[in-house]
């Protein structure tokens, strides 16, 4: 990697949109020039034109997705004089997605990084309160100028010790005092929060806290206002794939989350499957060599729907998206790129009632004392073509035994008019006819899980 290219990568990062353009453009010939090496990308490729690759052209390529990566197997991967460490996608249905990193890569990782931070030294080093993920394998140890507390939801009293962390100064050469991030998986936070508001009914006392950092689960609205009552500090939630690395993390500033410069995002209509520069669609990305290696990904369908932008954000000219969800749990509008549902807004309506059965989550653990609370919705969404050229949405909650009729009857309505109210082109919609919606309370469903990986392609039942 040229010495040029690692500084347009330094000022990428520091806000130029020029240079992240620059990035790209000079590393996706090396890319595909890697991709190439393996079976499955020269046969995807044998008919492109691939004299002239860059962030203009990319899109001409066929895309890909999981169900090919997986029946592609070793075929889509470059093994050779290397050693390979397995990662596996965090879905909890169908077989996994299993991709890999090599030492290769993983050591050119670390050098980079490295470097950067010796370019910037840093006099004192952060501290942070980490909550660890306890549902990947492997992990690709990124160097950062933070020094973290890491405990797990599972260690017993973790809880307890992550407050008094929080609350008192600490000593450690060249680092700071108290901590200011909390970060950790969106449901860790969640079992975190609740037992600190049930430890702290009048609320938890001032800290040094500055950010919490939330990943892994789709953030409801509700959820980000509880964390930022509970802790006194805005949210940043991070977005990302295990098989591709480079993540995006939301914007304090604008709202919107922006890629880190190591992958190429694009978002696709879901009818037309032309790249989309506003509204919402299916995401595509690239991950760059040398930064991905032994498993090419170009032009990979995440399986993730998202609202996209290139002239909303802080970041104009560059690719800006709001996660929605797992795509095949959305409801696209029929013949065009348009969608009635997101995924998220589904989830935004059902979340906060109460009555709603759940999927527990650390029902293993004795200091999440309610694993339901924090636990997903049980609810799915259907949708059926009818006569007249009309579809029928049809949202399933399963609630308690105990709920009486007229409370089924009051939930449903409530349901319909957020999703109607919240939703324009839904609202358009069944204002001409166009779509008939209807809500059923049930004993028993399997749930929608939007934001878990799964193993098939986009639309995919697996």
């Amino acid at each position: 990697m040229a010495f040029d290219t690692i500084d347009q990568l330094d000022e990428s990062q520091t806000g130029s949109i020029d240079a992240l353009h620059a990035l790209h453009d000079a590393l996706l010939p090396g890319t595909v020039r890697n991709a190439l090496q393996t079976g499955f990308f020269r046969e995807r490729w044998a008919d492109c034109d691939l004299a002239h690759i860059n962030r203009h052209t990319l899109r001409y390529l066929p895309t890909i997705d999981k169900e090919s990566i997986r029946a592609a197997g070793e075929t889509a991967q470059n093994r050779a004089g290397v050693v390979c460490n397995d990662v596996l996608t965090s879905g909890t249905t169908g077989n996994p997605l299993v991709t890999i990193r090599s030492d290769r890569e993983q050591k050119f990782i670390q050098q980079f990084i490295t470097r950067q931070l010796h370019a910037q030294p840093v006099r004192c080093y952060l501290r942070g309160l980490h909550f660890t993920n306890p549902y990947h394998g492997h992990l690709i140890n990124v160097p950062a100028p933070i020094h973290n507390h890491r405990i797990s939801v599972y260690d017993a009293g973790s809880f307890a010790y992550a407050r008094k962390t929080l609350l008192h100064s600490h000593k450690d050469a060249n680092v700071a005092a108290q901590c200011s991030v909390l970060s950790g998986l969106e449901r860790c936070l969640r079992a975190f929060t609740l037992d600190t508001m049930a430890h702290y009914p009048e609320g938890f006392p001032a800290t040094g806290l500055r950010l919490v950092v939330s990943y892994s689960q789709y953030l409801t609205s509700k959820w980000r206002q509880r964390f930022e009552d509970t802790w006194r500090v805005p949210v940043i939630d991070g977005f990302s794939v295990s098989e591709v690395f480079g993540s995006a993390n939301q914007c304090l500033q604008c709202g919107w989350y922006h890629f880190e410069p190591y992958v190429v995002p694009e978002v696709l209509g879901a009818h037309s499957g032309k790249v989309i520069e506003e509204g919402a669609g299916l995401l595509a990305l690239t991950a760059l060599y040398p930064f991905q290696q032994a498993q090419p990904l170009v032009r990979y369908l995440t399986g993730d729907l998202v609202e996209v932008t290139h002239a909303a954000s802080c970041r104009p000219g560059t690719t800006s998206i709001k996660p929605l969800g797992r795509a095949r749990y959305g409801v696209p509008a029929p013949g065009s790129d348009a969608w009635l549902l997101a995924p998220a807004a589904i989830l935004e309506a059902v979340d906060e009632i109460p009555e709603v059965k759940r999927i527990p989550r650390f029902a293993d653990v004795d200091q999440v004392t309610d694993p339901y609370a924090i636990g997903h919705p049980k609810y799915r969404t259907t949708c059926t073509a009818k006569a007249a050229s009309a579809i029928e949405i049809k949202v399933e909650l399963a609630l308690a035994q105990n709920v009486s009729t007229r409370r089924r009857g009051a939930i449903a309505g409530d349901v319909i008019q957020h999703l109607a109210q919240r939703n324009v082109r839904l609202q358009e919609a069944l204002r001409e006819g166009q779509v008939l919606l209807a809500v059923e309370c049930c004993d028993e469903v399997r749930p929608d899980m939007i934001a878990q990986a799964h193993s098939g392609g986009v639309w995919s039942p697996a």
